[in-house]
């Protein structure tokens, strides 16, 4: 797999009738969409891609929805107009989604499902918005790797949920920053710091009928097979603004982190990574998730001639002002989760489809290598990930993956109330 510093730059007859066809003239444009993970994410995709289109004088046509949880999949069915005959449950009910005539598919599951997901869209003949992150084990983010590849094989789309890369903040510090307005980057912190973790968003207990499977997918957030940890699922905004800003990935990443407070699952509560992108370039990232502590979400990098808060302001030591690309936000909504759907479908339109399915698995594996340098107590490389055969790391997968949920038999549980000690094997 070849990665290049451009990258930074930038059915079934019974669904026949769920959507109307294109009829509405020219000018308009009618986007049939499916949903596969109908939690609060996947149903805020939804809204934002119906906001996008009809910024835009198109509309969006949900045609069918599958979650683990059928339920959820009928409430989101219900609340766009779409009939709840088409909403799907269990772990394969995605699969129902994959035989509709949408065009796009939004995919906001647990991340252990994204590549498996991703890799049924692309037979399909699917678009995809695929949520961050994209895997939660090595095997996972090559198997993502892979899937992004068959994509732009087969000419087809993969919108990233690392959001920033379409808010109009960054977007307008980008190309001075490319164009060396601070000169080379030489150091930087990355804060992903908030509470929030004993709140229903995050912790759901086991409830009595709960399977292993189940219980896994509605508290998945607390189990790192499921996640990533946060580390990997929270902060992947903040260490991806770092790697497009300095314009490349980092080499290694040494780290440590600890539970304290988590009451489920077997995460971790802080993260504290030290990232090294070569040349001498070290990036500090620090990542905390505990109630009533102090609160700080930002990427902040230093250069040889001024600083940048992306996302905020650029400053040089010298006082020179700052000229900001205001073309390239021009006629720009400010809401970054509604234009990177607005860039997808126009995208759609024009046939200069969004790719960004390497990038998203890139900041995956950046954080997937502060995880495992944090569990072990050791250097983690980013070829020990993706390339090289013989490390560790590379096998250092989990216990179950995402076809062991269609399997038919219950998938083993974690054991929960304790989380990796480094130093051991």
């Amino acid at each position: 797999m070849k990665f290049s510093r451009r990258s930074f730059v930038a059915g079934a007859g019974m669904f026949a009738a769920a959507a109307p066809s294109i009829s509405l003239g020219q000018s308009k444009r009618i986007f049939k969409v499916a949903l596969v993970g109908c939690g609060g994410r996947g149903s805020g995709a939804i809204r934002d891609i119906t906001k996008a289109a009809e910024r835009m004088g198109h509309q969006v046509v949900l045609v069918g929805a599958a979650d683990f949880f059928v339920d959820k999949a009928k409430h989101v069915c219900k609340s766009n107009g779409c009939d709840e005959k088409f909403a799907f449950g269990g772990p394969s009910g995605y699969k129902k989604v994959m035989e509709s005539d949408a065009e796009i598919v939004l995919l906001a599951t647990p991340p252990i499902f994204r590549a498996l997901h991703a890799a049924a869209c692309v037979k399909a003949g699917k678009h995809i918005f695929a949520e961050k992150p994209v895997a939660t084990d090595p095997a996972g983010l090559r198997a993502f790797l892979k899937v992004v590849e068959d994509a732009k094989a087969a000419k087809l789309s993969i919108l990233a949920g690392t959001v920033h890369r379409h808010n109009n903040r960054a977007l307008r510090q980008i190309k001075p920053i490319q164009d060396g307005i601070i000169g080379e980057i030489r150091g930087g912190v990355v804060y992903r710091c908030h509470g929030g973790m004993n709140t229903s968003n995050y912790l759901r207990p086991r409830r009595a009928d709960d399977t292993n499977a189940a219980y896994l997918a509605n508290d998945w957030y607390m189990f790192h097979e499921m996640s990533g940890d946060h580390f990997t699922e929270q902060a992947i905004h903040e260490v991806d603004l770092a790697n497009w800003f300095i314009g490349r990935y980092p080499k290694t990443a040494m780290g440590i982190g600890a539970r304290h407070r988590r009451v489920t699952g077997n995460t971790y509560d802080c993260f504290s990574i030290d990232y090294n992108y070569g040349d001498d370039l070290h990036i500090h990232s620090i990542a905390r998730q505990i109630n009533g502590c102090s609160d700080r979400c930002c990427t902040s990098l230093v250069g040889e001639y001024g600083t940048i808060d992306v996302l905020g302001k650029i400053k040089r030591f010298d006082g020179k002002e700052i000229v900001y690309d205001e073309e390239r936000i021009k006629g720009r909504d400010g809401n970054g989760l509604i234009m990177e759907h607005w860039d997808f479908l126009t995208g759609l339109i024009s046939g200069d489809y969004v790719q960004e399915g390497e990038q998203v698995a890139m900041a995956t594996a950046t954080t997937l290598m502060g995880v495992l340098a944090a569990y072990t107590g050791q250097t983690v490389r980013m070829s020990d990930l993706l390339t090289n055969e013989k490390s560790v790391f590379y096998n250092m997968n989990n216990a179950f993956t995402a076809q062991d949920f269609e399997s038919g038999k219950d998938v083993p549980l974690p054991k929960e109330g304790c989380a990796p000690v480094p130093g051991k094997a």
